[in-house]
């Protein structure tokens, strides 16, 4: 995060890789490359690397809301609406304001418990508009 910091896209993105490659069961690298595509606005590599996050931790609420905000900007709304339904339930089963993955890196959820609701509502008349278009 430091070269990013510095504005050394290059080098944090493969400082950032290579961290993922020598821990690939920790998440938390995925996720930080993840923001780091965010502030650029890159989707398919922000899909890709939350893809490969939920894939070391499918119950990251964080993560899910995430993964269903990049899907409905790509238009998908369908996979949208089931992926902030996922989140928000996982988030509900939360206890407290933060989730800890099995290796013990915290994730703020209070944000996503706040925002999700508004997230399905709106993903779900985009969905339904896009079937009536149908």
């Amino acid at each position: 995060m430091a070269y990013d910091a510095l504005g050394d896209f290059q080098s944090a993105v493969k400082e950032l890789k290579l961290a993922s490659t020598l821990d690939p069961s920790n998440p938390i690298d995925d996720y930080i490359l993840y923001a780091i595509y965010k502030r650029r606005a890159m989707l398919p590599e922000q899909r890709e690397v939350l893809l490969d996050a939920l894939e070391k931790d499918p119950n990251n609420p964080v993560g899910r809301f995430a993964f269903a905000l990049v899907l409905e900007k790509e238009k998908h709304w369908a996979d949208s609406l089931r992926e902030y339904q996922v989140a928000k339930r996982l988030a509900t089963s939360v206890k407290g304001p933060i989730y800890t993955d099995l290796r013990g890196n915290p994730y703020e959820v209070d944000g996503v418990r706040e925002e999700v609701d508004k997230a399905i509502e709106r993903v779900a008349k985009l969905n339904e508009s896009a079937q009536h278009q149908k």
